[in-house]
């Protein structure tokens, strides 16, 4: 499976946990945050090269690790280099 099929699939579980109305209001809203983050990381994967070389690969790490470490509630912006 690949690892933008993953992020989807995480996508879609934590899109089911927001609308799940059994849960309670923080973890709906951990859920939506989840879904900020995943969907800034689909956006990171859409602008990859197939046959990536070792510093774009690197400038791509760095990107997915300053989405992971980011305080909650700041937009981060995502887009193509």
């Amino acid at each position: 499976m690949s690892l933008r099929s993953q992020a989807l699939a995480v996508l879609v579980a934590n899109q089911a946990r927001a609308a799940d109305q059994s849960l309670g209001p923080s973890d709906r809203d951990a859920a939506i945050f989840n879904i900020d983050e995943v969907q800034a990381m689909l956006a990171i994967l859409d602008c990859m090269k197939p046959n990536l070389r070792p510093k774009e690969a690197r400038q791509i790490a760095a990107r997915i690790r300053a989405l992971l470490e980011g305080r909650k509630g700041q937009p981060l912006r995502i887009g193509c280099p």
